[in-house]
């Protein structure tokens, strides 16, 4: 019975250590993957010793219209001081409207720059090339889309 109160007790200790969380942001953007702006929060997990990959929840309104932005980011270090990356991260969008224009959805990619939140600086700021890729509304269109180039630029607070 000790053993497998031990072992209940350890098993969560151990695969929590193997998914190391770094840091959670919080941030706004302006343009990038909601459109015009959005709210995002972000959770940091080591993907191996230098890289790092996050996963990220934005929320954006306009009139009539709720933005729902998740995606995910890899960053690669680049720098000796280790607050400084470079981005490559993709997402889904769902747009759920109360107006004329009903529910949609599109993606998006996301290569920047970042200057990560640190524990003596706790301040973040990215500039990213964000393209948005809208599926085609007409009926008959089957997969085909189009796609709109964007950048983006956000501001936050890590802790």
């Amino acid at each position: 019975m000790r053993r497998l109160l031990l072992l209940l007790v350890l098993i969560p200790n151990m695969a929590s250590a193997q998914m190391e969380l770094k840091k959670t942001i919080a941030y706004g953007e302006f343009l990038g993957a909601g459109e015009f702006y959005s709210l995002n929060i972000e959770r940091t997990v080591m993907a191996d010793e230098e890289s790092m990959i996050n996963a990220r929840f934005g929320l954006s309104f306009t009139t009539g219209e709720i933005y729902f932005i998740p995606g995910a980011n890899y960053l690669k270090p680049i720098g000796e001081n280790g607050d400084r990356f470079l981005e490559i991260g993709a997402g889904a969008g769902a747009v759920l409207g109360t107006s004329n224009n009903g529910n949609r959805a599109y993606g998006y990619l996301n290569f920047g720059y970042r200057k990560q939140s640190t524990d003596y600086n706790p301040l973040f700021w990215r500039a990213t090339f964000t393209p948005l890729l809208f599926r085609n509304p007409r009926a008959n269109a089957g997969f085909l889309g189009y796609f709109t180039p964007s950048i983006g630029v956000a501001v936050g607070y890590g802790f």
